[in-house]
C-alpha cells in the first residue's frame, strides 16, 4: 500500500512541477486555467484508479471522501501543519486499535487541546519523561489487549491443562520456574551456566505433537538469547543430557506468539546438549527459539 501511494504521488508531483514551471498558466484564469484544472483532476483521478485496480480491498468511496476533505481544506501554513501532524498521530492510533487497544479519540483530543492551550512551561527533560511514560503505557495496553484475545485465552487454558497433566505423570519434574521436564538420557560433567554458549540438537512441537522447528545438527545457543523456558532448561542440563521439556506460554513467546506459534501457546521441546560451543564454530543460533518474547 505504501508503494501504491508513493507511485501515485510521484506522478502527481511530476505534473505539479510542470505546471509550476509554466508561469502564469494557472494563476491567470480563463481557458488555460480551466483546462489545467480539469486535466489535472482527470489525471490524478485516473492515476489513483490505475494504481488501485489490482487491490481488491480498495475502498474507493472512503478514499474519495478523505481526498475531498483535504482538497477543500484551508491551505494556510499552520492549518496544513496541524493536518500533517494529525495524520501521523492517526497512524499511531490506528496501529494501537488494530492491536485491540480501545482508544478514546475524543479524550485524546481534549487532552491535546488542554496541553496546547496551557500556560505552564515545558522543557525537553519533561517531554522525555512523558515519552517514557507513554511508551510504558503502550506496552501495558497492548499486552492487556492481547491477554483478552480469545485465542490467547484458549491457548493459555489448554496449556495449563497440559502442564498439569504432564506434571502428574511418572518421570516428570516440575521446576520452580514453571517448566516441566523428563530426563531421557543423563549427561556428565557440570551444569551449564548463564555465561555459556551451548551446542544443542532439538525438536520443537505444539502440545498436539505437530512440529514447528527442529535441528538435527547441534547449533549454538546463548542463555540470554533464547526464550526464558529454554534457558531455564539448559541451566539444569549437562553435556550429553537429553530431555523433554514443556514450556508454558509465559516462558515461551507470551501474548505475542511467533510465526506458527500462537499467543500464550505452551510448547514442547526435545533437547539434547552436546557441550559448549567450540571457539572455531561460527554457526549462527537457530530460529525461531532465539527470539525473546516482548516484555509483559
Amino acid at each position: 500500500m505504501k508503494k501504491f501511494f508513493a507511485i501515485a504521488m510521484a506522478a502527481v508531483l511530476a505534473l505539479s512541477a510542470i505546471s509550476c514551471n509554466e508561469k502564469g498558466s494557472a494563476a491567470s484564469g480563463g481557458a488555460k486555467a480551466d483546462s489545467l484544472t480539469t486535466t489535472f483532476g482527470s489525471f490524478v483521478g485516473n492515476v489513483m484508479k490505475f494504481q488501485s485496480s489490482n487491490d481488491s480491498t480498495f475502498d474507493k468511496a472512503a478514499f474519495i471522501k478523505g481526498f475531498e476533505k483535504i482538497i477543500t481544506s484551508d491551505t494556510s501554513r499552520y492549518y496544513m501543519g496541524g493536518m500533517q501532524v494529525a495524520m501521523q498521530v492517526l497512524g499511531d492510533i490506528a496501529n494501537l486499535e488494530q492491536q485491540g487497544v480501545k482508544f478514546d479519540r475524543n479524550k485524546f483530543l481534549a487532552e491535546f487541546k488542554k496541553a496546547m492551550n496551557s500556560t505552564d512551561s515545558i522543557d525537553q527533560m519533561k517531554l522525555q519523561e512523558m515519552q517514557a511514560t507513554y511508551q510504558r503505557l503502550i506496552q501495558a495496553a497492548v499486552s492487556e489487549a492481547k491477554e483478552k484475545d480469545p485465542k490467547a485465552i484458549e491457548n493459555k487454558k489448554a496449556g495449563e491443562a497440559f502442564v498439569n497433566k504432564k506434571a502428574k505423570e511418572a518421570g516428570y519434574t516440575k521446576h520452580k520456574s514453571g517448566i516441566v521436564y523428563k530426563v531421557l538420557a543423563e549427561g556428565t560433567g557440570k551444569n551449564f551456566t548463564d555465561a555459556d554458549e551451548v551446542m544443542v540438537k532439538y525438536v520443537g512441537k505444539h502440545i498436539d505433537g505437530k512440529e514447528f522447528d527442529r535441528s538435527d545438527e547441534p547449533v549454538p545457543f546463548r542463555m540470554q538469547g533464547v526464550i526464558p523456558g529454554f534457558s531455564e532448561m539448559l541451566k539444569l542440563m549437562k553435556p550429553g543430557m537429553k530431555v523433554e521439556v514443556i514450556i508454558p506460554g509465559e516462558l515461551a513467546y507470551g501474548t505475542n506468539g511467533a510465526g506458527d506459534i500462537g499467543p500464550n501457546e505452551t510448547l514442547v521441546f526435545e533437547m539434547e546438549t552436546v557441550g559448549l560451543k567450540p571457539a572455531s564454530d561460527k554457526k549462527p543460533a537457530a530460529a525461531p527459539i532465539t527470539v525473546k518474547p516482548a516484555a509483559k
